[in-house]
């Protein structure tokens, strides 16, 4: 895994410049030309490892700790095979509602076979798995079987292991972030996986892109509370108003409706509606629309609800008789 690589080359080569330096000290000719061929050539391993990272499949690495790990010999082998299906179950159905909205709460879940992870590593020490895509997902956007076009499993991955930290930090501010894009289906799949880390006493760290983090006992006792008291309700609704904020590359949105006209909503775009936008070179910003909007409301045990936006599609209306330009914030940052 190259993430892996680029840490060992980033420790071997602290070490070689400390070596060049105390043979500079020892005045060492022989030493000193050595190492500065040592430190060259890490360097330039070091620095050709972004790109290749940036062009390689998706690929996360999982160690665990605790008691499912007999010192390292080994890992058991139920605790392993639940915690991998779980970590995979997880990817796939975030997959499918980055891709469709949110899942059913049962059945079948969409684009499973686009998801699939493959063991091409295993790590002693803490035992763990590196796990990868295949080799033709290079992080480009490829085609379903109904010629829409997917978001790169690479990037979902990334996602996923930015949901596990965030529902585990300490910060609520970051949880509120991470619940944000969980639906129910996901809820469940995420609670059975803090669930297990947590019954069979393991802890677990990741590694995926610049992300490495760790869950100690805490941190998953943390999490599975966290997840097992949410409350996840989603709804439609329509609304018309006037664009007062929009930024494609953060996707976000400003709404300020014509019913209320005191009241802004804010939230995200979703892909296809960014698509759409493009596509029909619209341009929302100050123009009036008819939105449809995704409302998810977010509740668990003594927090206030929270209450998430995100605009799904949109269609050119005129602005009413009476409507009055307001000296709101201009485009969003």
């Amino acid at each position: 895994m190259l993430q892996l690589e680029q840490q060992y080359l980033r420790a071997n080569l602290a070490q070689a410049r400390l070596l060049l330096a105390g043979a500079q000290d020892d005045d060492d000719p022989i030493g000193q030309h050595q190492y500065t061929q040592l430190v060259r050539e890490l360097a330039d391993k070091l620095d050709a490892l972004p790109r290749a990272i940036e062009h390689a499949p998706a690929s996360v690495a999982l160690f665990f700790g605790g008691r499912p790990v007999v010192g390292s010999q080994g890992i058991h082998a139920e605790f392993s095979s639940k915690a991998l299906d779980g970590f995979q179950k997880i990817v796939s159905q975030r997959f499918a509602a980055e891709e469709l909205g949110p899942l059913a709460s049962k059945g079948r879940v969409p684009l499973k076979d686009n998801t699939h992870l493959l063991i091409t590593d295993v790590v002693r020490g803490s035992f763990g798995f590196v796990l990868q895509g295949a080799a033709q997902d290079s992080g480009e956007v490829a085609s379903s079987e109904s010629g829409s076009s997917l978001r790169s499993l690479k990037a979902v991955v990334d996602k996923v292991a930015s949901t596990i930290s965030r529902v585990a930090a300490q910060d609520d501010a970051l949880f509120d972030e991470a619940v944000a894009e969980i639906d129910e289906r996901q809820k469940s799949s995420l609670s059975e996986f803090f669930k297990l880390l947590d019954t069979e006493g393991a802890t677990m760290r990741l590694v995926e892109g610049e992300r490495d983090f760790e869950l100690d006992l805490a941190s998953v006792q943390r999490a599975r509370r966290r997840v097992e008291q949410l409350v996840i309700n989603d709804s439609t609704e329509e609304v018309s108003g006037e664009i007062v904020g929009w930024a494609d590359f953060s996707a976000r949105f400003e709404l300020r409706r014509h019913d209320h006209r005191e009241f802004v909503l804010s939230g995200s775009v979703a892909r296809a509606a960014l698509e759409r936008v493009a596509q029909e070179g619209l341009e929302p910003y100050h123009k009036h629309f008819c939105v449809a909007l995704k409302v998810r409301k977010v509740a668990s045990r003594n927090r206030s609800v929270k209450t998430v936006y995100t605009l799904t599609d949109l269609k050119p209306i005129s602005a009413p008789a009476d409507w009055k330009a307001a000296p709101l914030p201009s485009v969003l940052s």
